[in-house]
């Protein structure tokens, strides 16, 4: 039995973790692609490989995104936003996510307070403001 010496088994673990990781990137980029063209189903499979392998915050906001679409999905997604947002704080999208999730649930605290989180690092943010002053208009 041959043995290559490149095979994915021999190579060093830095250099599997970097291949795994570059094979994730190319999974979220392809993702985007089906994404925008309707097809969720192979973007949700290929998502799922890329977290997988190497999660990042940009793969797993992808991946929570397609979950909430399903309500089975729902508790998965808001795990994947939570990460997503100690991955990267200042994810203003991310954050909208969870505030819009929150608001949904008629979670009006929970709401302001990823809106307020917004504000802690884009002070300026007029929309987040005035999504603010909404939740209060409607106590």
């Amino acid at each position: 039995m041959d043995h290559d010496p490149e095979s994915a088994d021999n190579r060093p673990a830095s250099q599997a973790g970097e291949a795994g990781a570059a094979n994730a990137r190319a999974n979220v980029l392809f993702a985007k692609r089906l994404i925008a063209t309707g097809d969720a189903r192979k973007a949700f499979k290929l998502l799922e490989e890329a977290v997988a392998q190497a999660p990042d915050a940009e793969s797993l906001f992808l991946l929570a995104q397609l979950e909430l679409v399903r309500p089975q999905m729902e508790v998965r997604a808001l795990d994947h936003l939570k990460r997503v947002v100690e991955l990267a704080p200042n994810l203003t999208d991310a954050w909208l996510t969870l505030a819009n999730y929150w608001g949904l649930r008629s979670q009006p605290e929970k709401q302001r307070r990823c809106l307020e989180r917004i504000l802690s690092y884009d002070p300026k943010n007029r929309d987040v403001r005035d999504a603010l002053e909404l939740i209060v208009v409607k106590r």
